[in-house]
């Protein structure tokens, strides 16, 4: 089953008033089901679903479309992980590529998440057993009862002596369930020695269950308990990266926050440090607490809080150095996608549990109530950080204005931050300008000497042209297409950027022909996360866009200079055919050949 059959057989299977009728409240109103709008606050009813269109539309906010947008807007995705969730749900095969009609075979995401959900029944059964006293007991005196189910907490038993061996818990009721040890392995709830013994990896801790953003459990935090500490046992046990669990892309508490909206909205986010801490904010009624796991923020959770807040997101970091800095990285994750957020700073030696516990639910929002915007805070910290009114102070404030704004993805948004940070801390803008080498706008004009990053072949060049122009302006790849034709792989023998063609081609195609910038630029810095290659590609792609002021003449400038020399290549293939042709005394075929050379030429001449 290919992309487009997979779409029409969603729309055949999924009733879009049963989907619509799971959250919102409908009633029958002429050939049309009507309901209060789940995306904006009206008393009288605007929204409207029609059954014979399988559509629907709100005439209060104007928000409309079929069942792919209804899960867009409401799950707040991208329309693959629409068509995933909605396939998932008609019980569908997704292609292993969109398009290419492969579907994936083995093992995959439903076997891990079957084991990692028996995993949860296990710690949750255990937290009620006589031998987790203490965990209850860890649990009441950090005043985490009330909120203790809505997180699921559990507890993981360590390994129990019996006859003269040890036996491990989870280990054990794995084999009760005929659960391979190795999916046990893979999804980090099991080890194995190198004799090839199995054990448990959490043992004697609190259990903090990890949801992705659709609720399903893809790993699993572990906080050790009191009189069980050691040098060889972290206070802290995330699970490692698996199949389904990536910590740069989850926010714990980011799930029981999506629980508490309607249609994908979510109370303000406050991104905290620890578990212990965003349980004890919900327990005070900061219902949009969540925390990263274990790493600073990066610019996956950067997009994700984008993505599910209606409102700026506050950060919550400690008033230490340590706090300090963790600030600073922050928001440098959050200006690479111009994410706009606000910071908060605790007193030295304060973190967020110990805040509620002293000054209860007031005395956080009295906290939170006092974030300033990111750019603010950082700026503050920077100024903290380098003596302004030396020259050596000033030179360090530059290089860090300069490594923040090499990771902005977004030109214009690059430009509007170089200039405030310019004008905000009394820098030459030109000073922050990312020392990078630009890339050359002329095709011909080679350097062997370019750098890292610089390309001296001419061709090169012109390719990452074309891709630059697109990034500006998706609408124009159909008109190039049709000059390459079906040469695309001649064009561009770059795997990389073929596959950057493909992504502009497919969001064109999933929004009908109007692609904006800045969600082709999320889908390929998506793609690059944790790449160090397309990472540089993307920003070599960034800073030539930068240098770009007609992307239009830009594109069919390349794409002139790329017909030119596939058709120069062209031409002496062809010649060589007609020697050997001649050489064989195939003279027909070298006439053939002739006519084609003739055409080939022609088209050269008006190239």
């Amino acid at each position: 089953m290919d992309f487009r059959q997979l779409k029409e057989a969603i729309k055949t299977k999924v009733d879009l008033v049963d989907l619509v009728a799971e959250s919102v409240r409908l009633r029958r109103s002429g050939r049309s089901m009507k309901g209060l709008c789940p995306f904006h606050d009206e008393k009288t009813a605007s929204f409207h679903v029609f059954p014979d269109s399988q559509t629907f539309r709100c005439f209060g906010c104007s928000k409309g479309g079929d069942v792919f947008t209804w899960v867009m807007e409401t799950e707040r995705i991208e329309f693959l992980e629409a068509l995933r969730l909605l396939a998932e749900r008609c019980g569908l095969p997704m292609p292993e590529r969109l398009g290419s009609g492969k579907e994936k075979a083995g093992p995959g995401k439903r076997e891990y998440l079957e084991v990692l959900s028996l995993a949860q029944g296990f710690f949750l059964e255990n937290l009620s057993a006589p031998e987790a006293v203490e965990a209850r007991e860890y649990v009441e005196a950090r005043g985490l009862e009330g909120v203790r189910s809505d997180f699921g907490l559990g507890f993981a038993p360590g390994p129990k002596e019996i006859g003269g061996r040890r036996r491990w818990p989870l280990a054990g009721f794995f084999a009760s369930r005929r659960v391979p040890p190795a999916l046990g392995v893979e999804v980090g709830l099991l080890g194995r020695t190198r004799t090839g013994e199995v054990f448990d990896r959490f043992r004697n801790r609190l259990m903090f269950p990890i949801h992705d953003e659709r609720g399903r459990i893809v790993g699993f935090g572990g906080r050790i308990l009191p009189g069980h500490e050691s040098e060889r046992e972290p206070k802290y046990l995330n699970s490692p990266e698996s199949p389904v669990f990536n910590k740069r892309r989850l926010l714990f508490g980011l799930h029981q926050a999506r629980k508490r909206g309607t249609a994908g909205k979510v109370p303000p986010l406050v991104v905290m440090e620890g578990y212990t801490d965003v349980l004890a904010a919900n327990s005070v009624g900061v219902l949009g607490a969540v925390a990263t796991l274990g790493t600073s923020l990066t610019p996956e959770h950067a997009l994700l809080l984008q993505r599910f807040s209606d409102e700026e997101p506050v950060l919550l970091f400690d008033g230490d150095r340590a706090g300090r800095a963790a600030a600073v990285r922050a928001f440098r994750a959050l200006a690479e996608s111009m994410v706009p957020a606000r910071i908060a700073l605790l007193e030295e030696g304060l973190d967020p549990a110990d805040l509620v516990r002293e000054g209860g639910g007031d005395g956080l929002r009295r906290v939170l109530g006092r974030a300033r915007p990111a750019l603010d805070v950082w700026l503050e910290l920077i100024s903290m950080d380098c003596d302004m009114t030396r020259p050596e102070g000033r030179a360090e404030a530059a290089q860090q204005c300069r490594e923040l704004l090499s990771g902005v993805r977004d030109p214009a948004g690059r430009r509007f931050l170089q200039k405030e940070l310019a004008s905000r801390l009394y820098l030459e803008e030109r000073a922050l300008e990312p020392r990078r080498l630009r890339l050359p706008q002329s095709f011909g004009a080679g350097d062997p000497g370019t750098g890292k990053h610089g390309l001296p072949d001419p061709e090169e060049r012109a390719r990452r042209c074309v891709l630059a122009a697109l990034s500006l302006d998706p609408s124009l790849l159909p008109a190039l297409e049709e000059r390459w034709g079906a040469d695309e792989e001649e064009f561009f023998p770059d795997p990389k950027l073929r596959t950057l063609l493909r992504d502009c081609r497919e969001g064109l195609l999933d929004r009908a022909g109007t692609l904006e910038p800045g969600e082709l630029w999320k889908s390929w810095w998506t793609r690059a996360a944790g790449d160090e290659g397309w990472k540089a590609l993307l920003l070599d792609l960034q800073d030539f866009a930068s240098t770009l002021t007609d992307p239009a003449q830009a594109a069919s400038d390349g794409v002139v200079f790329l017909e030119r020399k596939a058709l120069r290549r062209a031409t002496t293939r062809l010649k060589e055919r007609i020697r050997r042709a001649h050489e064989q005394g195939d003279s027909r075929t070298a006439r053939e050949l002739e006519r084609k050379l003739l055409a080939y030429c022609r088209r050269a001449a008006e190239a």
